[in-house]
C-alpha cells in the first residue's frame, strides 16, 4: 500500500471509529440504560473484524448474507456463522469511487469495511450467498473475489408448491456437502441435532424478548441493539447475556402507549439507528417489527419426529424456507397477513417501513403492502433513507405528522 492511500485508510477508520462511538454514546446517555446493556455495546463499539470474532469464539468463520442460510448446520460442522452487512455511513467512502451511486447501502457499507479491514473471503471457511437479491448476487463480482469457499444458496422464488420445496432441499443437501468437502468431516446426525436444540434455545429466549417490547417494556432501539450482536459471541455467551436482560426488564412496569407501530422494510444495522431514534423522537412507540435484523433473525423453532439426517435436514429445510418472509418471494401474502394479525392482537395503529435506497425488493413490495394495510384500516408511511443524516429533520417531520393520524 502506498503512502497517500495509507493515511486515507487510517483517516477512514479513524472517523469511522468515531461514528461508532458515538453511536454507543448516545445509547449509553438514554434514560433507559442500565449496566446489563454494556456487554452488547462493547461487541457494537467497533467495525466488524473477522480476525477479532475468530479469536473471541476459538472457531473458524462461516460468512452468511442473509438469515435463509441455517445457523443449525454450520454449528453441526463447529463452524461460526456471521451474517455479513454494514450499517456505518462513513466507510461507504472507500467503496463510493466503483460503485453504483444506488446500490445498496448495507453491502456498500459492508464492501467498504471489507477495503478498510483488508480482508479476503478466504479469510472464511465458507461464504454463503443466498440468491436471495441481485446486488447479493453479483456481489463476488463486483468485489472481484474468486475464492473456492463462495457458494450459492439458489433460492426458489415460490414457497408453496412442492416442486420449490424440493429445489430447496435439494439446495440444503448441496450445502451439506459443500461443508463436509472444506471441514473435511462427515456430518453426525447427534451433532446436527445439538445444534438445532441449541439454537431452538435462542428462539425461545428472544420470543421472551419480543414479548417485553410488545409490553412496552422494551424499546424498539434496545432489541434491535441486542439483536444486532447475533453471532458476535460465542451462542452460548450470548444467550446467557440476553436472559440477564430479560430478568431486569420483566421488573419494569408495562407502558401504555397510544401511538404504537409496526416496522416494515429493508434492515436495520449498527450504527444506523438512525430511523427508529426518530421514530421514538417523534413520540411513536416500536412494538413489533418484521426486520430480518431484527425480529426475523430466527425462523422459529425446528419441528421435527424423524431424528435421521434426511428427517432433520428436511425440518430445517422447511423452517428456512416456508417461514421467511422476504419481499423476494412470489407469494408472500403471510408477510402481509403476519402484519396485520400483530397489529390486531397488540392495538397498533400504523406500519412505518422502512426503505434503503437502491433495495429493490422491498420498493417493490412497499406498493402491495401499503394498498392491502390500508384495506385493513391501519396508517401506512413508507420511509426512503440510506446511511447519512442529512435528511434526519425532514423524516422527523413527517414521522411527527404520522403520529397525529394514529
Amino acid at each position: 500500500m502506498d503512502e497517500r492511500k495509507k493515511r486515507r485508510y487510517e483517516k477512514v477508520l479513524q472517523k469511522t471509529e468515531e461514528e461508532y462511538l458515538q453511536e454507543i454514546a448516545i445509547l449509553k446517555n438514554r434514560d433507559d440504560f442500565f449496566g446489563e446493556y454494556e456487554y452488547f455495546l462493547q461487541l457494537l463499539a467497533s467495525p466488524f473484524s473477522a480476525q477479532k470474532l475468530q479469536a473471541r469464539v476459538n472457531k473458524q468463520l462461516a460468512g452468511i448474507f442473509c438469515i435463509q442460510a441455517p445457523f443449525e448446520l454450520f454449528d453441526a460442522f463447529d463452524l461460526h456463522p456471521v451474517k455479513l452487512c454494514g450499517g456505518s455511513h462513513t466507510v461507504q467512502r472507500l467503496a463510493a469511487s466503483y460503485l453504483p451511486v444506488l446500490m445498496c447501502p448495507m453491502l456498500k457499507s459492508f464492501m467498504g469495511n471489507f477495503d478498510l479491514q483488508q480482508e479476503s473471503f478466504a479469510d472464511y471457511k465458507a461464504v454463503v450467498l443466498p440468491t436471495t437479491c441481485d446486488w447479493v448476487v453479483k456481489l463476488p463480482e463486483i468485489m472481484r473475489q474468486e475464492a473456492d469457499n463462495i457458494h450459492y444458496l439458489e433460492l426458489p422464488h415460490l414457497k408453496e408448491t412442492e416442486k420449490s420445496q424440493n429445489r430447496w432441499l435439494e439446495e440444503i443437501f448441496c450445502l451439506k456437502q459443500l461443508l463436509e468437502q472444506i471441514t473435511g468431516q462427515k456430518l453426525k446426525t447427534k451433532k446436527l441435532q445439538d445444534s438445532i436444540n441449541k439454537v431452538m434455545n435462542v428462539w425461545v429466549i428472544l420470543d421472551e424478548l419480543t414479548k417485553l417490547k410488545r409490553r412496552g417494556q422494551l424499546s424498539g432501539v434496545w432489541y434491535t441493539a441486542i439483536t444486532n450482536t447475533f453471532m458476535l459471541d460465542k451462542l452460548e455467551i450470548w444467550t446467557e447475556h440476553v436472559t440477564k436482560i430479560i430478568e431486569k426488564l420483566q421488573q419494569q412496569k408495562i407502558q401504555e402507549n397510544d401511538n404504537r407501530v409496526f416496522v416494515a422494510g429493508s434492515p436495520v444495522i449498527f450504527p444506523n439507528l438512525k430511523l427508529l431514534q426518530l421514530i421514538e423522537q417523534a413520540g411513536i412507540k416500536v412494538a413489533a417489527d418484521d426486520i430480518c435484523s431484527s425480529e426475523r433473525i430466527m425462523p422459529g423453532g425446528i419441528i421435527y419426529n424423524d431424528t435421521s439426517e434426511y428427517g432433520m435436514l428436511r425440518a430445517i429445510a422447511e423452517r428456512y424456507h416456508k417461514a421467511c418472509v422476504c419481499p423476494t418471494f412470489a407469494d408472500n401474502s403471510r408477510r402481509v397477513n403476519n402484519i396485520i394479525a400483530t397489529a390486531k392482537e397488540f392495538n397498533i395503529k400504523g406500519v412505518i417501513f422502512n426503505l434503503l435506497k437502491g433495495c429493490h425488493p422491498y420498493d417493490i413490495e412497499a406498493i402491495t403492502i401499503e394498498r392491502k394495510l390500508k384495506e385493513h384500516g391501519l396508517k401506512f408511511i413508507k420511509i426512503e433513507t440510506d446511511y447519512g443524516k442529512e435528511d434526519s429533520q425532514n423524516i422527523l417531520t413527517r414521522l411527527e405528522a404520522f403520529k397525529q393520524t394514529l
